[in-house]
């Protein structure tokens, strides 16, 4: 489904990604391992073309096309959606208006049906939906974040720590929804510092050491 190979990349001049290649396969919950400053948060970036591999043999391919460097529109259009860490959620939006506006690009009636999928898989917001950030736990806030994302009803999830700052109910619900969507079908890279949660679900894990792969498993 996936395939990243001979990715050299960094930020201004710095180098942060040495020749990393790997493959992942439909439906495969992959997790990247490491410690801070290994590239994990960078990876996930390139693939969502934020940055651009600095070497011409550096290519992202998704289903059998080359998406490198391509704009997030295009990668949201492609089934693939990313969540960041941080700023991953409008402020001072409602949760309903949190979700009404990442499902813009969509007529009225299919941004309503796609909202009523993400209530359905996190139920949770339902209850929550008039309710903003400022009034939310970092858990919460989390799984808004993943509402966000749901809405596009991605084929690619990629997830920046969303453990961090979590609670363990609202973990538990992240890692049931990962899990089911997973089950569906949807593939999912995550960096996440928390692995003992996702153990049980995870199918791979990349192991990062100063921008190369150390090892796979």
């Amino acid at each position: 489904m996936l395939k990243v190979e001979h990715i050299t990349t960094g930020y201004g001049k710095k180098q942060v990604l040495t020749d990393v290649s790997f493959d992942i396969n439909k439906g495969e919950i992959v997790l990247l391992s490491g410690g801070n400053g290994s590239g994990k948060s960078t990876i996930l970036k390139c693939i969502y073309g934020l940055l651009q591999p600095w070497n011409e043999d550096g290519k992202i391919i998704f289903e059998g096309e080359d998406i490198t460097g391509n704009h997030s529109s295009a990668m949201i259009r492609k089934g693939i959606v990313y969540m960041p860490q941080k700023k991953n959620v409008f402020e001072e939006f409602t949760v309903e208006e949190n979700l009404l506006t990442s499902a813009a690009i969509y007529s009225k009636s299919e941004a309503n049906e796609r909202i009523k999928k993400v209530f359905e898989l996190l139920p949770i917001l339902e209850t929550m939906r008039k309710r903003t950030p400022f009034h939310m736990s970092g858990g919460e806030r989390q799984l808004l974040a993943l509402g966000n994302v749901l809405v596009h009803e991605p084929k690619l999830i990629l997830l920046d720590e969303p453990l961090a700052g979590v609670d363990v109910g609202n973990s538990e619900t992240l890692r049931d929804c990962i899990y089911d969507l997973q089950k569906n079908g949807v593939t999912f890279i995550i960096v996440e510092h928390k692995r003992l949660l996702l153990e049980d679900i995870v199918n791979k894990v990349i192991e990062l050491e100063l921008g190369t792969i150390k090892k796979k498993e």
